[in-house]
């Protein structure tokens, strides 16, 4: 393993960064507003985002220099997106990827969840793919070739 791959993990380590989130997001069915959209749902959304922020803090407070992850952004659906340092061996990406996905697993349990790295360049180009099954816990990764 290269240091950046040892430093990213010491870091995790260290800074308890994927420690899972104490606050339980309590779903109750209502009615649906004019919208269409059931009470429940929005009521969920400003909870859900404090999560995705709170996740995003965790991995950056973790490599704050950026040694191994540039930039991670979550979007809408809940999809993780990580622009890897150039350090970052090819080789190790699949490892670093299913260690995010298993932590992002215990901060959004029971949903299917998807990871999605990139290079560092400009436009970012998209290296590969981790998609967790939220039933079955099956994790996979595939590189784009």
């Amino acid at each position: 393993m290269r240091p950046a791959t040892h430093l990213f993990f010491a870091l995790v380590a260290a800074c308890g960064l994927f420690g899972g989130c104490d606050a339980p997001v309590t779903v109750s069915p209502t009615s649906p507003t004019a919208d269409g959209k059931p009470e429940a749902q929005l009521s969920q959304a400003p909870a859900l985002r404090q999560r995705q922020m709170a996740f995003l803090d965790r991995i950056r407070a973790a490599d704050p220099q950026g040694t191994t992850i540039e930039r991670a952004l979550l979007n809408e659906q809940n999809e993780l997106g990580l622009i890897l340092n150039r350090s970052v061996p090819l080789d190790k990406i699949p490892a670093l990827m299913r260690s995010v996905m298993t932590q992002m697993a215990k901060e959004f349990p029971g949903q299917d969840l998807t990871v999605l790295a990139y290079t560092p360049s400009n436009p970012p180009h998209k290296i590969g793919t981790a998609r967790l099954d939220g039933r079955t816990s099956d994790v996979t990764y595939t590189p784009v070739r």
